[in-house]
C-alpha cells in the first residue's frame, strides 16, 4: 500500500513553522511497512484543502491529515473533508463526553467553542485524543483510507502510535516482522554519506536506508524486514555494523540521542567534569546553552562564563587554561571572538572561530571555518565545538587514538 500525507497550515505555507509531522508519520509509516509516495503542505482555505484531498488520494490508497482541528474559524479541515465526501457534520457525544472530560481534569467547564471539535463526517470513526481536545477521526471510502489528526505534534504523535499504525497494520497483514534502528553521524556530509553507502541505498534493498540531515548531525535510519523478527534483527545489526565500520570517528551514536547527550553521557561515564568560557563577540553562552539541553548536565558542567571579546590564538588558550583551574575541572573550553574577514567576498561572506581546550595544563586549539552570515556560522561552529569535545574526552579516556589528529 501506499501513503500520502497532507498537512494543513498557514503558519506551514508562508514559512514561520517547519513541518515536522510529515517527517514524523513517514518514518513511522516505514515501519508497517508503507511507502510514502507525497508530502503536501496547504493553507487553511477550504479550497485548497480539498484540492490537497484530492491530489493525495490520486496518489495513495493511505491518506493522513495532520491539522485544521482545533476549536477556532480557520481550523477548517473537518469541514473540508465533509464537503469533500458530501457528508454531513455530526455531533459525536463520545467524542464530546471526552473534550468534557479533558477540561474536567484541568478544574475546567468546556468552553462552548469546543464543542465543534466533537463535529465529525457522518460515518467516520473517531481517533481518541489522550492528550488534547481535538478528536481525530478515521473514514473509509471504498479502497481509500482516510485518518485526519491534529497538527499539534504531541497530539498527533499520540494518536498515531495508538490508532493509526494498529489499524494500517490489520490492513496491511502477513506475519513480516519490521525492525528500525538509527546510526548517527557528525563530521561528513549528507552527499559524501551518501556517496561512500551507495550501495546500501537502493530502494528495493533490505534493509531500506534513509539520510535524515540536521544541525550537521547526519542520521542514517535502517528499516529491515523479515519472516520472523530474528531475521529482521540480524538484518538490522549487519547493517549497523557495516556503518559503523564505514564511518568510524565520525559514528555519535547508534540510538536517538543528539550531539549534547552523546557529550553529556561520555563526561559522566567517564567521571569527567567542565568549565567553558565563551566570548560575547564569539559564542555568547550558545555553547554552554547546547549542552545543557543534555540531561544530568548538573553532574559534569562546573562552571560557565561569558567574558570580554578576546580572538587571539593566545587569549583563548588562557581562557581555557584559566577557568579549568578555577573551577577545578578535568577539561577547560573556550571560544574567542567570531572574526569576519575583510577579504571575504560580500556574495560569499565567511567566518573564522578559534576554539582552546586544557587538561591538565595540556592545551590545544582549534580553527573552524564557515561560509554564510553571522548566525548561520555561529550554530555550525558550535556543533562543531561540541563534537571536538567529544573527540576530545574519546581521546582522554583512551577510546580514539590520535583522534583529533589533522582536525
Amino acid at each position: 500500500m501506499r501513503a500520502a500525507i497532507l498537512t494543513t497550515g498557514d503558519e506551514l505555507t508562508s514559512g514561520y513553522r517547519l513541518d515536522t509531522n510529515s517527517q514524523t508519520i513517514a518514518r513511522r509509516l516505514a515501519t508497517v511497512p508503507l511507502e510514502t509516495v507525497l508530502h503536501l503542505t496547504v493553507g487553511d482555505d477550504l479550497e485548497a484543502i480539498q484540492a490537497g484531498l484530492r491530489t493525495a488520494m490520486a496518489a495513495a490508497e493511505v491518506v493522513i491529515v495532520s491539522g485544521g482541528l482545533g476549536p477556532t474559524e480557520d481550523d477548517l479541515t473537518r469541514q473540508a473533508v465533509a464537503t469533500f465526501f458530501d457528508r454531513p457534520l455530526v455531533e459525536d457525544r463520545e467524542a464530546l463526553e471526552q473534550i468534557r472530560e479533558r477540561f474536567a481534569r484541568r478544574g475546567r467547564p468546556m468552553p462552548e467553542r469546543n464543542r465543534v471539535q466533537a463535529q465529525l463526517p457522518a460515518g467516520s470513526r473517531p481517533i481518541p485524543n489522550e492528550r488534547g481536545t481535538a478528536i481525530g477521526f478515521y473514514l473509509q471510502e471504498e479502497n481509500l483510507h482516510l485518518f485526519v489528526v491534529p497538527g499539534v505534534p504531541y497530539e498527533m504523535e499520540g494518536m498515531l502510535e495508538s490508532f493509526i499504525l494498529p489499524r494500517l497494520r490489520e490492513l496491511v497483514g502477513g506475519n513480516e516482522a519490521v525492525l528500525r534502528g538509527v546510526v548517527r553521524l557528525f563530521g561528513p556530509t549528507e552527499s559524501e554519506v551518501a556517496e561512500r553507502i551507495r550501495p546500501m541505498l537502493g530502494r528495493e534493498r533490505n534493509p531500506l536506508l534513509g539520510l535524515l540531515p540536521h544541525r550537521g548531525t547526519i542520521t542514517v535510519e535502517v528499516v529491515a524486514r523479515g519472516t520472523t523478527a530474528g531475521a529482521a534483527e540480524r538484518l538490522l545489526a549487519a547493517d549497523i555494523a557495516a556503518l559503523q565500520e564505514a564511518f568510524g570517528q565520525a559514528v555519535l551514536c547508534t540510538d536517538e540521542r543528539d550531539l549534547p547527550q552523546v557529550v553529556g553521557d561520555l563526561l559522566a561515564e567517564h567521571g569527567l567534569t567542565l568549565a567553558v568560557a565563551e566570548t560575547a563577540g564569539g559564542t555568547g553562552g550558545l555553547v554552554v546553552a547546547r549542552l545543557t539541553e543534555a540531561e544530568g548536565s548538573s553532574r559534569w558542567l562546573r562552571e560557565a562564563r561569558v567574558v570580554e571579546a578576546g580572538g587571539s590564538e593566545e587569549r583563548v588558550t588562557t581562557l581555557a587554561s584559566r577557568i579549568r583551574q578555577e573551577a577545578g575541572a578535568s577539561i577547560g573550553l573556550a571560544t574567542g571572538d567570531l572574526l569576519l574577514p575583510p577579504d571575504a567576498p560580500p556574495n560569499r561572506p565567511y567566518g573564522v572561530l578559534t576554539v582552546a581546550m586544557d587538561r591538565d595544563g595540556r592545551g590545544a586549539t582549534h580553527r573552524f571555518s564557515y561560509s554564510g552570515d553571522r548566525i548561520r556560522v555561529r550554530e555550525l561552529a558550535v556543533e562543531a565545538t561540541l563534537n571536538l569535545l567529544r573527540l576530545e574526552i574519546l581521546s582522554l579516556t583512551g577510546q580514539l587514538s590520535d583522534a583529533l589528529a589533522g582536525t
